[in-house]
């Protein structure tokens, strides 16, 4: 009984020694995935308003839609019995050009928007110089736009 004790050691403390080391090298998002109650009116959000490429459904079951949203980063979004009241400060943020061109465009899809305290739609300024703006999309998901603050 002691060897086979030993014997176990002996396996699982190298296994668990390169599992700590493989969980300290992970440093690239893979994707994010969303719940969404309609798939279809969801796609028409991420494709016309956020310009996202749709990319292969791997799973090509038609609950799945999968975008690329830039560096090889993928979300998709799953159709589902999505329940959940989403808050401001739980949101996805995408750099744009130009957040008030972007606002524009929110404005000509009749897309509320609004900056952080929610009291205008004039973009927060942040202390680094970054502008940003928030929206929802139409599961009630926060978005944040922002754009780079100018280089000096």
């Amino acid at each position: 009984m002691k060897n086979l004790a030993r014997v176990l050691l002996s396996i699982s403390i190298p296994v668990c020694a390169s599992f700590n080391s493989f969980a300290q090298s992970v440093s690239v998002i893979d994707h994010i995935a969303i719940c969404v109650k309609d798939l279809k009116k969801s796609t028409d959000f991420y494709t016309r308003i956020m310009h996202f490429e749709k990319v292969a459904d791997p799973f090509n079951d038609h609950m799945h839609q999968w975008y690329n949203i830039g560096k090889g980063v993928k979300m998709h979004a799953i159709q589902g019995d999505c329940q959940l009241q989403h808050q401001i400060a739980d949101h996805l943020c995408f750099a744009v050009n130009s957040v008030k061109e972007f606002a524009d465009e929110l404005k000509k899809n009749n897309i509320p928007y609004r900056n952080w305290k929610g009291d205008s739609t004039e973009p927060t300024l942040r202390a680094d110089g970054v502008l940003q703006l928030y929206f929802q999309d139409p599961d009630g998901y926060w978005i944040e736009i922002n754009s780079p603050a100018p280089k000096k």
